[in-house]
């Protein structure tokens, strides 16, 4: 019997509408889902390949033990429950709660229980040592938080922009937008469509990216000059009076001070220093700020993890403030709850907070943002013999062997814990080191809704929920991801809340617990619920309310401590880039490919298919100079290590930069890199070039020496 049925993919932020095909209880095929109203057909390859995702040869089907002598075993999950409940009470007893961290990745940020659940664990056992995929990935969004405070309306939508400035971020890869300030779904269309209706473009970055392609303007800078960039524009604007002078006089502090400080950053000199054409800095700043009226800047993982990353961010924010890039009392609010509760949207100024600077410190000496510990620095709070360190570590799903920088030392770390839980579909690189690995469900036999898509940003009012369309195959042995929480919870005598206290004597369903997080909504779920592939509500539209009375907080641009960083910038300009004593001659930069989601997908068939691992891709002239073709392999060499790679030459990679994707590889000296390919991070030191506040480590633009591999 073959039927179909409509739901969302949950690799990313795109939730991308499908349609299954379902042939005697298995999904057998997938195709984009064309009445689905915010994708409307698109899938990208990742969705597309689901079947393969929980049928694959490579699935875990079953839950682990680690033996004494480093293999697994297979284990009931009750009996797994009791040996983690048994090995946390002395952990506890002798180091406190604060020894157990947990450790949240990507891919449980679209589950909509799994992610909450699994971190009010954490909160119920009384640890404040959680940490997640957002304080090693683009962490100076919130440190610009922090730092500047926030305008509650939020900035202007893409609807209705005339242009749009987007640095080191590739959406049309990616298929995310959020760290864009895009909207998060289906960027391809969205950006098109766009375009059509007149929108400029503006792309800065390394390489000429597919959606450098689309580009208006495009400036291919060498990287880790971001932070110089965005000053000098911000010294043009300024200096040319392009900014929004009414709106900064009302809602601003330190504008004179900021503009002073930018004065540094000649654009003459820091387009020599970028290696950008004369006057690109110019027109770049024309066409954003004086021709364009509407509109926002937005850099991803390029200027948030190259050199002074903190300082990029907040520039990309400044320039959205001083342009007035915000909206105002009286427009129309663009962003409509339907899984969320209703508020009001207000356009006041939220101050800044400087959270880090009060609560809890980890070992290490930083504090937190959000609730959350810096993930740069968890290997040494596992390894630290100071009070306090961590013995414990969840890992929720996250794969921090391959994702944590300076892979050796992080294996090293997460090798000394006292107890290693995962849980994971495949044979990640964690879980072949973890004490007990969770077989879990995939997407497809598990409900969820898009209650958290709505918190991306999303500039219609849109919902879906999916039931489970299949059950596991026959043979395993899997619970739903969040089960591992609750089931731990009731074994310690804990007591749970989402949406409210939990009953801890009975375990829910996930449609139970679907229900009480969409307990608060605009839209009730029964309504979503009748629609199989989502539907855009029909609301009224709302106008951004005017501040609260006696409300005159101001967005702070230039704090002392962006002030020091600015001088420090610009004193860098001067320095030259080294690797053990001799320059540089390629700076890395991180890669995105559409096939793989960090870590998850690059076992696919389609990806071994095309991509088998992962090269490093170089400019022809470079590889000329090498003396290389496609195919042959290079030493990769930094600072910190090494690693092989294998050639790709691409004419889109700007000289003198060579272009790697991360999440690849093995553990360290058991993997082949022509067969599995490296993972970067090896080549990531934790102790230099490193951020004040957040402890990011240089992830990209770090000099590396090339060398023939013979």
């Amino acid at each position: 019997m073959t039927t179909e049925a409509r739901t969302f993919c949950r690799i990313c932020q795109g939730m991308c509408g499908l349609v299954a095909t379902i042939e005697n209880g298995r999904v057998t095929k997938v195709r984009g889902d064309k009445e689905n109203p915010l994708t409307r057909g698109f899938a990208c390859s990742k969705g597309l390949a689901s079947p393969e995702f929980h049928y694959g040869p490579k699935r875990l089907l079953r839950h682990q033990r680690r033996r004494p002598d480093g293999t697994h075993e297979a284990i009931g999950f009750g009996d797994a429950i009791d040996l983690i409940a048994t090995r946390l009470r002395p952990i506890i007893d002798r180091h406190g709660p604060r020894a157990i961290a947990a450790y949240v990745g990507t891919q449980a940020t679209c589950n909509a229980i799994y992610r909450p659940l699994a971190i009010d664990f954490l909160r119920a056992l009384g640890s404040p040592s959680l940490f997640t995929s957002m304080t090693i990935d683009q962490s100076a969004k919130w440190v610009t938080i922090g730092r500047m405070g926030s305008w509650l309306a939020g900035r202007q939508p893409l609807k209705s922009a005339d242009v749009w400035l987007l640095s080191g971020v590739n959406p049309m890869v990616s298929l995310s937008g959020w760290s864009g300030n895009l909207p998060p779904y289906d960027p391809v269309k969205q950006i098109k469509e766009a375009r059509r209706a007149g929108l400029k473009l503006i792309v800065i970055d390394p390489v000429r990216t597919q959606t450098a392609e689309n580009a208006d303007l495009f400036l291919q800078p060498l990287p880790g000059y971001d932070a110089a960039i965005f000053a000098a524009l911000l010294n043009i604007i300024l200096s040319e009076g392009w900014h929004d002078a009414a709106f900064c006089a009302e809602h601003v502090a330190g504008l004179a001070e900021l503009t002073q400080a930018v004065a540094a950053f000649d654009p003459a000199l820091v387009e020599a220093r970028a290696g950008l054409g004369f006057g690109q800095l110019h027109q770049a700043a024309a066409m954003f700020a004086r021709d364009g009226c509407r509109g926002c800047a937005g850099g991803g993982t390029g200027p948030n993890m190259a050199d002074h990353s903190n300082l990029a961010e907040h520039l990309i924010e400044t320039l959205n403030v001083v342009c007035g890039r915000l909206l105002r009392a009286g427009e129309p609010v663009p962003r409509l709850p339907v899984l969320n509760p209703d508020r009001p949207v207000r356009a006041e100024v939220r101050p800044a907070r400087r959270e880090w600077e009060s609560g809890h410190r980890g070992v290490t000496g930083y504090g937190t943002m959000f609730g959350q510990m810096m993930t740069a620095t968890l290997a040494d709070e596992i390894l630290s013999d100071e009070p306090g360190g961590i013995r414990a570590l969840f890992c929720i799903g996250a794969n921090p062997a391959n994702a944590l920088p300076d892979q050796r030392h992080a294996v090293t770390a997460l090798r000394s814990l006292d107890l290693l839980v995962t849980s994971d579909v495949v044979w990640s690189e964690t879980a072949r080191l973890a004490d007990v690995v969770f077989a879990v469900k995939q997407p497809f036999e598990r409900p969820d809704h898009t209650q958290f898509l709505e918190a991306l940003g999303l500039e219609l009012p849109f919902a879906q929920y999916t039931p489970a369309l299949v059950d596991p195959p026959s043979e395993a042995d899997v619970v739903d991801d969040w089960r591992v929480y609750f089931a731990l919870a009731q074994r310690l005598g804990l007591s749970l809340d989402l949406a409210g206290p939990l009953d801890m004597h009975e375990t829910p369903s996930s449609d139970a617990l679907l229900d009480r997080l969409a307990g608060g909504s605009t839209v009730p779920l029964s309504v979503v619920k009748a629609c199989p592939s989502g539907a855009v509500f029909d609301r009224p539209v709302p106008t951004v309310k005017p501040a609260r009375e006696g409300r005159r907080d101001r967005l702070t641009i230039a704090p002392p401590d962006v002030l020091v960083e600015l001088r420090q910038c610009r004193s860098d300009l001067a320095v030259a880039r080294t690797v053990r004593g001799g320059s540089a001659s390629h700076l890395l930069v991180a890669r995105r490919e559409r096939e793989t989601m960090n870590s998850f997908g690059r076992d696919l068939a389609g990806t071994r298919k095309r991509f088998p691992r992962n090269p490093a891709w170089i400019a022809p002239v470079d590889a000329d100079a090498l003396g290389v073709s496609n195919g042959d392999r290079v030493r990769v060499m930094a600072e910190h290590d090494a690693v092989i790679a294998e050639v790709r030459i691409d004419a889109a990679i700007r000289p003198g930069v060579v272009s790697m994707s991360h999440g690849w590889g093995g553990l360290p000296d058991a993997t082949d890199p022509l067969r599995d390919g490296v993972s970067t991070t090896r080549l990531v030191a934790r102790d230099r070039a490193v951020q004040p506040i957040n402890a990011m480590p240089r992830l990209s633009a770090i000099p590396v020496r090339l060398e023939r591999a013979d």
